[in-house]
């Protein structure tokens, strides 16, 4: 089994890394956001082209990368195991319009501009401890510097952005049925949960295996590698048995 995985907005490999290396099989990282995708046929043709044709695949989903995944379990027979790390399962509608959505992005993204990485090192991972060097790859890969305004600013391009958002709405992915297809979610159990978020989680198809765990961000992936690790082994030795 071939096993793929679709960040969330501005992840990328290096947040990854640390992953692999407890899940101790290598997964191919896939980036969305570097692509013109503003349909269905987009995202189908898209995914087509990153896949080995024959494998069957395990796909693996954090946040909008979630949403994605859940749409492509649905649409490509070879996907014979989805796991959605806190994504894939929210009305966006119930949080924030479509504009709100698309202002706010707009607004982080023309925000986070830095004069050198350090600055945009120390601005994510805190001036605290010595962050791994991973992490701190993980940051400077995440911006690039423009020329114009001679500054680091996020390595996102805006319309490719908005173009996915907009189709995350279109596809309405936490409706998407999934058959008899075997589904992990994994997400943080927050102690003060907000209501659409406790009202999603309960409307969560009966077949996806949950699991939440308390202490951990939105981000949990990058947060606590070793513990979602476990949790990904664990439901794969079940689901193969």
């Amino acid at each position: 089994m071939q096993f793929y995985f679709i960040g969330g907005l501005g992840g990328n490999s290096y947040h990854l890394a640390p992953l692999i290396e407890e899940l101790g099989f290598p997964v191919t990282f896939l980036d969305p956001y570097r692509e013109m995708i503003q349909t269905e046929n987009d995202l189908r043709a898209w995914f087509q082209g990153q896949i080995s044709q024959t494998e069957e695949i395990c796909l693996l989903g954090h946040s909008l990368g979630g949403d994605l995944a859940r749409y492509l379990a649905a649409e490509f027979p070879q996907i014979r195991a989805l796991i959605l790390l806190d994504g894939g399962y929210l009305d966006m509608e119930k949080i924030l319009s479509l504009e709100e959505e698309l202002e706010g992005t707009a607004s982080f993204m023309q925000q986070q501009v830095f004069a050198t990485l350090e600055e945009a090192v120390l601005s994510e991972l805190g001036d605290g401890a010595d962050p791994t060097p991973i992490a701190r790859k993980a940051v400077e890969a995440s911006y690039c510097w423009n020329p114009a305004s001679e500054q680091y600013v996020l390595n996102l391009d805006l319309e490719k952005v908005m173009a996915l958002l907009r189709l995350r709405r279109q596809i309405k992915t936490y409706q998407i049925p999934l058959a008899d297809l075997p589904v992990l979610f994994i997400g943080p159990r927050y102690q003060e949960e907000p209501e659409w978020r406790k009202e999603a989680l309960k409307q969560l198809d009966p077949q996806i295996k949950q699991v939440l765990l308390e202490g951990l961000g939105h981000e949990l992936y990058t947060e606590a590698p070793q513990t979602i690790a476990k949790e990904v082994n664990n439901w794969l030795q079940n689901v193969h048995k």
